[in-house]
């Protein structure tokens, strides 16, 4: 005889099949391992490799790629790597010989062809310690410039349920000698594992085994690199060359363990310097705490010495490298400089209006606003590629035109112009993206079978007719916007977690009650409660969408909680939201680098949205802000200046965006090099990104947040 379990005694028992699991894997283990902590090891029988980092305290979270994985092989076991020298390039994998004896692990390789030898050396204990030599075994000059080693830490998304009590979010500082790495746990419970340089440098990281397969689940293989000069030598400030003489040898030394927090990591890696912040606003300093000198890479930064360090100021907006120099010792960031949040929605607009409306279309169609070559002013419309297409995420600059003009930020002289080119793109989302019922398609090129294909697309639809309803009063906007979100609520809208969702709804059920009509308002906030109870019930068993799980399936899912909180008052939607934001939080990291800090990890939109089709991390990604405007939402009770202070970090890192000229990219493809191809560089197509001005604009609206 068996009682009901409640959705809490399933999870208990899932996770404790899970955890058994895992134990029985590490104690049935008939390879070596080294003591770490409170945890081991395990190395690999023919290679001596770590093939995993194990916690007791977390036995079933996988720190890193296992052999599970159809695209992980021993060519990128832990430790692996490869050199490009003067003489040529080689991996190294196999180790010519390998013992281990007590508690420590000695490893030689032979890197034919380079006329390096390394020597590995493994020390286990509380913490790892791991130190790599590589000795010119020649008897001339050998320089070195390319030398990365494989790290393949469990970054992916195998299933919500999965990545959150298996995989790892991991955050990569390549600093110089200032560099780590954090692997968060993806729900945000459990020890860290984390790695600190303490001897040489990681001047770069790169991504390999990503561009095989058009998948955004998966991150690929990471690379943490002395230096990849020779793919691509002007990345992360500039990439050095590292000269050998005969019997000459470079080390690079560095320390794994177990953290409790990210807070505890940080105290751990002997910061050289502190930021105010790595963003400001131009004429506004960045203040550094520093016994070292700091020395502008890039022209333009103004380092003015200070009796505590030094102070950084710019007058044009950008983003610019510095180092940090002692000695021989040498660690390397960037700090952005941008432009008030008014004047940077104004650069936008002037150059939406003169660059990416559609205006040598026919009809209705002239009306869409597109994404747009900035190299040569070129439109970018492709009905066979959705991201090019003329509606979707495009929807962004509409909205962004309209509801900066509502909120007064716009000039005079552009007023006009933006309400006229809002006006006609109501007019071409009625003629081709919105068909009778309100669904919606994702451009004019499609066939009617793709209206209402896409859920995505209703709540930012939603947002525009909001906005421009402020500005005309025309009750048919609102009619629209309503018929849009019944529509969504018919096809699934209530369960699937579309991005805005939970704002939008909120937005026009105001504007309801003012009109006076409270029973459409009660409807939409009805559905909101609806889908909070729905996805409340689903635990982390959160369904696919279009990625298998990602920071922008969780933002949306605590935001969704928060509303339902604010219409009922009823504890168990904040509490719900507590703990999915600490899923969300996982995504953010602490990196002192003004592209990375508080910004969440996203790996795939370069290739969707951008004109290199190029896989690979995206730095700062605008759907970072969806993280701020959570955080900004919180209840009273739950903000602190701590987090405001990381929303208000997250918007100012998305100003990396914007040219001076209100320009634009997509997509900051941030590794040094991805599968062998130069990246560290902006995507010259000017797409999606508005979303983020978009958010901070409302949140400024709505009273949650500061204006810039």
């Amino acid at each position: 005889m068996s009682a009901t379990l409640t959705v809490a005694q399933q999870a208990a028992i899932e996770r404790s099949k899970m955890e058994a699991q895992a134990a029985s894997l590490v104690t049935g283990y008939a390879g070596t391992a080294l003591k770490l902590g409170n945890g081991r090891v395990l190395l690999d029988q023919a290679t001596g490799a770590p093939v995993a980092f194990v916690n007791d305290d977390n036995p079933q979270r996988h720190y890193l790629l296992d052999d599970s994985v159809s695209w992980h092989t021993s060519d990128q076991y832990w430790g692996s790597g490869y050199a490009i020298t003067s003489l040529g390039g080689a991996q190294w994998n196999k180790p010519h010989q390998y013992e281990v004896s007590g508690g420590e692990e000695h490893q030689i390789f032979a890197i034919i062809g380079t006329g390096l030898a390394l020597d590995v050396t493994r020390i286990g204990g509380e913490r790892l310690v791991e130190r790599y030599e590589w000795r010119n075994v020649t008897n001339q000059t050998v320089v070195i410039t390319g030398l990365g080693i494989q790290t393949p830490f469990n970054d992916r998304y195998p299933g919500a349920s999965k990545s959150l009590h298996e995989c790892v979010n991991t955050h990569i500082f390549a600093g110089g000698d200032w560099s780590w790495v954090l692997a968060k746990p993806m729900n945000g419970q459990g020890n860290c594992l984390g790695l600190v340089v303490r001897e040489g440098a990681i001047n770069a990281y790169s991504i390999q085994s990503r561009n095989q397969v058009t998948y955004s689940d998966i991150r690929g293989h990471i690379v943490l690199q002395v230096t990849d000069r020779a793919i691509n030598p002007d990345s992360f400030g500039g990439q050095p060359s590292i000269v050998l003489e005969p019997g000459e040898s470079y080390v690079l030394s560095w320390e794994l363990g177990w953290y409790a927090d990210e807070q505890s990591f940080l105290n751990d890696t002997d910061a050289p310097a502190a930021f105010s912040s790595m963003s400001a606003t131009i004429g506004q300093p960045v203040t550094v705490t520093t016994d070292r000198t700091v020395e502008a890479i890039s022209a333009g930064l103004i380092v003015q010495k200070t009796p505590t360090g030094a102070t950084l100021t710019a007058d044009h907006a950008g983003t610019y490298q510095l180092a940090l120099v002692d000695g021989d010792a040498r660690a390397h960031t960037e700090v952005l400089f941008h432009k008030s949040l008014r004047d940077t929605v104004n650069d936008r607009a002037r150059y939406i209006l003169k660059h990416q409306v559609a205006s040598e279309r026919e009809g209705a169609l002239a009306g869409a606003i597109v994404a747009t070559d900035v190299r040569n002013g070129l439109h970018f419309i492709d009905a066979s590629w959705n991201d090019w297409s003329d509606g979707s995420e495009r929807i962004a600059m509409p909205v962004l035109l309209q509801r900066s003009l509502n909120l007064g930020l716009l000039d005079e002289s552009l007023r006009e112009l933006a309400q006229q080119a809002a006006d006609h793109w109501r007019d071409f989302a009625e003629a081709e993206l919105i068909d009778g019922t309100g669904a919606i398609r994702r451009g004019s090129g499609l066939p009617k079978s793709e209206f209402g294909g896409r859920l995505y697309d209703c709540p930012w639809m939603v947002s525009f007719y909001t906005e421009h309803y402020h500005a005309t009063h025309d009750e048919h906007d609102i009619d629209m916007a309503l018929k849009i979100l019944d529509r969504a609520a018919e096809i699934g809208g209530e369960h699937f977690l579309s991005i805005e969702f939970a704002e939008s709804s909120a937005a026009l059920a105001r504007v309801l009650d003012g009109m006076g009509r409270s029973e459409d308002a009660g409807r939409l906030r009805s559905r909101v409660v609806a889908s909070a109870d729905y996805f409340l019930k689903l635990g982390s068993n959160l369904p696919y969408h279009e990625v298998s799980y990602e920071q922008s399936i969780t933002a949306p899912l605590v935001s969704l909680l928060l509303e339902a909180h604010r219409i009922t008052g009823r504890v168990e939607y904040l509490d719900g939201a507590l703990e999915r934001l600490q899923w969300l939080l996982s995504f953010s990291g602490p990196q002192p680098d003004s592209r990375l800090y508080g910004v969440s990890i996203r790996h795939w939109d370069g290739y969707w949205f951008g004109i290199n089709r190029q896989f690979g991390d995206v730095f700062p990604h605008y759907w970072s802000t969806l993280t701020a405007e959570v955080l900004a939402r919180l209840p009273q009770s739950h903000r602190s200046k701590e987090t405001d202070a990381l929303a208000k970090a997250i918007f100012e890192a998305n100003m990396a965006n914007y040219g001076e000229d209100g320009s634009a990219t997509c997509a900051y493809v941030f590794p040094s090099n991805v599968d062998g191809r130069a990246m560290h560089q902006a995507d010259p197509l000017a797409n999606d990104q508005d979303w983020h001005l978009n958010i901070w604009m409302r949140m400024i609206a709505e009273e949650d947040f500061p204006a810039a």
